[in-house]
């Protein structure tokens, strides 16, 4: 019922993934519409964005949506918000995220980026010691996520809660308009 007649092919695919049809700047916008309009409390659902931020530095890949749910239904914050929030760590930002969290980890450590292999990291380091790479990555990701994560609750909650006022006082303007009419 919903499928396409003709197929997307691979190519257009992966495209429409790193460049949206409608725009990277419309594609924002868009998810900050839906981000406003997800039903709840301000404060939940400006820490369930929060939380996704939080999770999008960690070095989880594949497992931010199932743990920022998780962590979301744990202390009752919304899930979507929590998804939405994820959305941080994406094919334009991962090269960037990853980098800034393996160097803050490294720095946080004492340890040297790719210890051995000289200033740059190779495909055969990574592979021979994982760790080296992982636990840098958890340490500089919580600390990025541990700021960048309430700085997002701190500026997504009183947003949304103007949102949802200018929104409740626009459908009481239309509902007084429609019932005049009545009269």
């Amino acid at each position: 019922m919903f499928m396409r007649r003709q197929p997307l092919s691979r190519g257009e695919q992966l495209r429409r993934l790193l460049w949206p049809r409608m725009g990277l700047r419309r594609q924002g916008r868009y998810y900050i519409i839906k981000v406003a309009r997800i039903q709840g409390s301000p404060h939940s659902i400006a820490l369930g964005l929060a939380l996704g931020v939080f999770l999008g530095f960690t070095p989880f890949v594949g497992l931010h949506v199932p743990l920022c749910m998780g962590v979301a239904w744990l202390v009752r914050a919304r899930m979507m918000a929590a998804v939405v929030g994820t959305l941080i760590a994406n094919p334009w930002t991962y090269p960037a995220i990853w980098f800034a969290t393996y160097r803050l980890g490294c720095l946080l450590l004492g340890m040297s980026p790719g210890e051995g292999e000289g200033p740059h990291l190779s495909l055969t380091f990574l592979i021979d010691h994982p760790l080296q790479l992982f636990l840098p990555m958890l340490v500089g990701g919580g600390l990025l996520g541990g700021v960048l994560g309430p700085l997002t609750y701190l500026v997504a909650n009183p947003l949304i809660a103007l949102y949802q006022q200018r929104r409740a006082d626009r459908r009481r303007l239309v509902m007084r308009k429609r019932t005049k009419g009545w009269e």
